[in-house]
């Protein structure tokens, strides 16, 4: 069952931009936008019993030095609802998903979830939305030094002092 566009106006502020059946998918796909922030919303009905979800942020780098991917790891070290290290873990080991990650694109960042049990569905995008909209990263809690924290364990990186590699090895 797809989302009500009544309800998806009246309740939660989105609006219907376009709808159209893709035969090759045999979906149909309904784009809705958030009247007051502009976020779309893109809800894709057929007959999989495989439920997923996916939140998408533009993230363009200023630099090369990799800060959105720093920021895709930080982001699942913990939320304010999910104050714990790693709670991407725990979903591994206990979670019936299908699928469970995160991506850096060169201009995006990606948070996938999916799974064909319904309760388990829901948990998984609570978790991630939580993650997205209230990361400990940020100091969400409070707490900007386990901000600093989750920064310096996910934001570090070697450098060579000098471009011959003739004295690297590995071990």
């Amino acid at each position: 069952k797809g989302v009500d566009p009544a309800i998806a106006e009246s309740k939660y502020g989105f609006q219907r931009v376009r709808e159209e059946y893709v035969k090759e998918y045999g979906s149909l796909c309904t784009l809705y936008r958030h009247i007051g922030t502009g976020a779309e919303f893109m809800s894709v009905q057929n007959d999989d019993e495989n439920k997923t979800f996916g939140c998408v942020f533009r993230t363009p780098p200023s630099t090369s030095t990799g800060i959105p991917h720093i920021l895709e790891h930080s982001v699942l070290c913990g939320s304010r609802k999910y104050p714990i290290k790693e709670p991407f873990v725990e979903l591994m080991k206990s979670s019936l998903n299908t699928f469970l990650n995160a991506f850096t694109y060169p201009d995006r960042t990606c948070y996938p979830v999916a799974s064909c049990n319904t309760r388990d569905f829901y948990n998984l995008v609570d978790v991630y939305l939580d993650a997205v909209f209230h990361p400990q990263c940020i100091g969400s809690n409070g707490d900007s030094h386990k901000g600093r924290q989750i920064f310096d364990q996910e934001g570090w990186h070697y450098e060579l002092e000098s471009p011959d590699v003739s004295s690297l090895s590995f071990k």
